[in-house]
């Protein structure tokens, strides 16, 4: 798979699939580009879109720095943005999942200028996460144990990966999704297109209030997913791959 090197010197790495406009696909905390193939993305929108799948820093197959300040927000953007470079792409689509949603919301602060359209899922602009102690690596076999039978995408490679992927590193990832406030204020200044969606048993109440944003941006869309946690959410491709089909194509037909 190909390597884009951002400023920092940290290589991130992608794979493209499909033909069309371009858009990036950005994975959640503790998974990887491939969930988007597990979970039926890739087949569900690759006949209509140039699929960018990132491994975000820190996972996967891509580099996994070993200090907080690393994995700021504004340098997961400019990472996003050196695979766009990479691949000689001026504007793209975004949609985010959990910490791929947090990320979006970077987009509108960093870098609005290289997207066209923002879908984020699972995350809502106004949440603050609590500040993360590390994990050890049985901490993170528990977590995972209590998240694979719910999970298409935690597969047996998934797990050699999170595993891989050090407690400590993970810690730094959690520290990151901390500084992020601001969101909503970029939100209100933004002029790009934004679908939300979240499902209706989420635990986290930001995420719950991600409808918020339609009352100061009452052009954006959301979507619930009815009878589904923060995991089942994103496993429901047959309910949201249409929705953000339909909406990146209604964008990209204005």
């Amino acid at each position: 798979m190909p390597l884009a090197e951002n400023t920092d010197g940290v290589k991130i790495n992608y794979e493209v699939v499909g033909s069309g406009p371009p858009l990036v696909l950005q994975h959640g905390l503790l998974s990887d580009l491939n969930a988007w193939k597990t979970r039926g993305y890739v087949d569900a929108l690759q006949d209509s879109f140039q699929l960018i799948l990132i491994d975000s820093r820190g996972h996967g197959r891509s580099d996994k720095p070993e200090n907080s300040a690393a994995y700021e927000l504004r340098t997961r953007v400019t990472d996003i943005a050196s695979v766009l470079n990479d691949l000689d792409i001026k504007q793209a689509h975004y949609m985010g999942y959990s910490m791929g949603g947090w990320m979006g919301y970077g987009i509108t602060i960093y870098m609005p200028q290289r997207f066209r359209s923002l879908v984020i899922g699972g995350f809502g602009p106004f949440r603050v996460m609590p500040t993360a102690e590390p994990m050890s690596k049985a901490e993170l076999e528990q977590r995972w144990e209590e998240t694979k039978a719910r999970s298409v995408a935690n597969t047996d490679p998934n797990r050699t990966h999170l595993l891989e992927n050090y407690p400590e590193i993970m810690k730094h990832c959690r520290d990151a999704l901390d500084t992020w406030r601001g969101a909503h204020q970029a939100l209100k200044l933004s002029t790009l297109p934004l679908l939300m969606f979240s499902g209706s048993e989420e635990e986290n109440s930001s995420t719950l209030d991600m409808p918020k944003v339609l009352e100061f941006r009452p052009d954006a869309e959301y979507f619930l997913v009815e009878n589904a946690d923060h995991i089942q959410t994103i496993e429901s491709v047959d309910i949201v791959a249409p929705r953000v089909k339909e909406f990146l194509l209604r964008v990209e037909n204005t």
